[in-house]
């Protein structure tokens, strides 16, 4: 699923114009580049939560490093390439995971807090594909692309 999802956000960010891709609907939303050097950069986050069965250090350092890694992504096509890389890396490590650990559970401190069970953990990724493909295909819709990418 979370290769899959892949796919669908990576068909559907090329399918925006080059010349509309950091293009910033009503100016405060995200543009399809930032939404996807976010995508190029996430799959590593996880990487120690599934290994290590706990959250990496997420403080002020933290947070503007993420921020940077992000930004070293130019164009689409650098974070394309990036994604598939680390998703790769992150399916490989799912795959992996005993079935008897999946239920473990982690606290993570995003929202404010939560506890989540490594099987959730395992979709995270998935999930916030999920919701940036929502995002570019609005982006899509808005620019006047009809066609399902």
């Amino acid at each position: 699923m979370t290769q899959r999802a892949l796919d669908d956000i990576c068909r559907a960010a090329r399918a925006v114009p080059e010349d509309k891709r950091e293009w910033v609907p009503m100016g405060a939303a995200r543009s399809v580049l930032d939404q996807m050097q976010e995508i190029a950069a996430a799959a590593p986050w996880f990487l120690p939560i599934l290994r290590e069965r706990k959250m990496p250090v997420f403080d002020a350092h933290a947070k503007r490093e993420a921020v940077r890694l992000r930004q070293t992504h130019a164009t689409v096509e650098d974070c394309i390439l990036a994604a598939q890389s680390h998703t790769a890396l992150l399916c490989g490590v799912i795959e992996s995971m005993e079935d008897e650990h999946l239920e473990e559970e982690i606290e993570l401190p995003f929202g404010g807090g939560m506890k989540l069970s490594l099987a959730d953990v395992c979709m995270l990724h998935h999930n916030n594909m999920q919701y940036h493909l929502g995002q570019i295909n609005q982006i899509q819709l808005m620019l006047g692309d009809r066609e399902m990418h």
